[in-house]
């Protein structure tokens, strides 16, 4: 879905932070003529230019997915050579132009800051691009990837632009209203006071927080409410991402009549994009409660690790699994949701010493998934408390049905193996 071309930013930072620093030929005569100094502003203006056209590629939809990035030479790079890619060889091109020269550091500088200024990007990723690389242009990116707290009255957008990789950044307890998208393009750690002292409150349309990276992300001790009217999501990520939430409350995620946003957390994904990396959303005693479509969705062959979580009235699921997705869910409460935890495609979620109460249907599988169900316990669900549509297989084992009208309810088409339950048994059409 979103990013990955967003980590090709970080790549040509140490090119980028070179631009403004280094040796100054010594003056010569010609240094202060109309030609020289017309010849270094052209440096400058083809930089700009190059960041113009990276930032406009990144105003596609949020939905729309990035392709893989283009890899970028590097600071020694000939330009032109290989990539292409357009910034690199300005970058590469000033820099040999200024130390020819002996363009003046301060007219140099001074010329970045306004071209950059003058950037105008389109959209959430495109934005935090922009800020990225002026960040490194003007070498204002921190050095250190220590763990640092927000200065009181900085806007978090401008925090993680200039962030290290490795970063934690520690939020103030109280409200923080965040202004429009905050987008993460590195692996940082962004940590609250708790998940009732610290709350991040974004009002922003198609997400509160969006992952581009492919580098770890956290999240700790804090709340993320998505406020307003907008139809938004808590946190949207990609194939490529990995998510870490620990103490984290989502809420408040909104969906418009066509079913866009709703979602507290969604990893977002094709087919099996996102496989073969091991986990890559690890969600451990945190909360998701009043989101209008899910509260966690997973797609493509993203894989969770849920322990000690709840989820409680979100619109249409608790937890969703889509295409290949697969991961366990452990220790955890669901309540009130419609449905507590469905499996679609061919996932293979295992769903473990949980409890379900109330909404329509406590566990509900159809198409290929294959869900392992052992020691649930099921209560209050309107409709029933499993059922199997489709041709969805897996197992169930151990689960305990209470107080529905039905217990276990198998289409004609599906084909589970039952072990030993407390519920009773329905067979139905498909």
């Amino acid at each position: 879905m979103i990013v990955a071309r967003a980590a090709a930013v970080l790549a040509i930072a140490a090119a980028l932070t070179a631009c403004t620093a280094g040796p100054e030929s010594e003056p010569t005569p010609s240094d202060t003529s109309a030609a020289v100094a017309a010849e270094c502003a052209a440096a400058v203006d083809d930089i700009i230019a190059a960041v113009d056209e990276l930032v406009a590629g990144y105003e596609s939809p949020l939905v729309a997915d990035q392709s893989a990035p283009t890899p970028v030479p590097s600071p020694n790079a000939t330009p032109g050579a290989e990539t292409g890619d357009a910034l690199a060889d300005a970058v590469t091109a000033a820099r040999e132009t200024r130390d020819r020269l002996g363009c003046d550091p301060d007219d140099f500088t001074a010329g970045l800051e306004a071209g950059l200024a003058g950037v105008e990007p389109g959209g959430p990723i495109a934005t935090a691009v922009w800020k990225r690389i002026s960040a490194s242009l003007l070498g204002t990116v921190r050095q250190d990837a220590g763990e640092w707290e927000l200065p009181e009255g900085e806007d978090l957008h401008e925090a993680v632009a200039v962030a290290a990789e490795g970063s934690t950044i520690v939020l103030p307890e109280g409200a923080l209203d965040v202004e429009g998208t905050l987008v993460l393009l590195e692996g940082v750690t962004l940590r609250g006071a708790g998940r009732d002292a610290t709350t991040v409150r974004s009002d922003s349309g198609d997400a509160a927080i969006i992952i581009a990276t492919g580098r770890q992300v956290r999240l700790e001790n804090l709340t993320i409410e998505v406020v307003g009217d907008q139809p938004a999501s808590g946190i949207v990520a990609g194939p490529s991402s990995a998510v870490a939430l620990t103490g984290v409350r989502v809420a408040g995620a909104k969906a418009d009549a066509d079913g866009v946003g709703g979602a507290g957390v969604y990893l977002s994904a094709e087919a099996d994009q996102g496989s073969g990396r091991g986990t890559t959303l690890e969600i451990t005693d945190s909360v998701f409660e009043r989101n209008a479509w899910a509260g966690v969705a997973v797609a493509g062959g993203h894989r969770v690790s849920i322990e000690s979580a709840t989820f409680s009235g979100n619109g249409q699921v608790g937890v969703l699994f889509l295409d290949s997705s697969s991961g366990s869910i452990s220790d955890s409460t669901f309540a009130d949701n419609a449905i507590g935890v469905a499996a679609s495609g061919s996932s293979t979620p295992i769903l473990l010493s949980s409890t379900v109460s109330g909404g329509s249907v406590g566990v509900q599988t159809d198409a290929s998934a294959t869900p392992t169900i052992e020691g649930l316990r099921i209560s209050g669900s309107s409709a029933a408390a499993v059922i199997y549509g489709g041709a969805s297989g897996g197992s169930i084992g151990g689960t305990v049905c209470e107080n529905v009208p039905y217990g276990i309810v198998i289409s004609d088409t599906a084909a589970p193996t039952l072990h030993e339950n407390s519920c009773a048994v329905a067979r139905g059409a498909s």
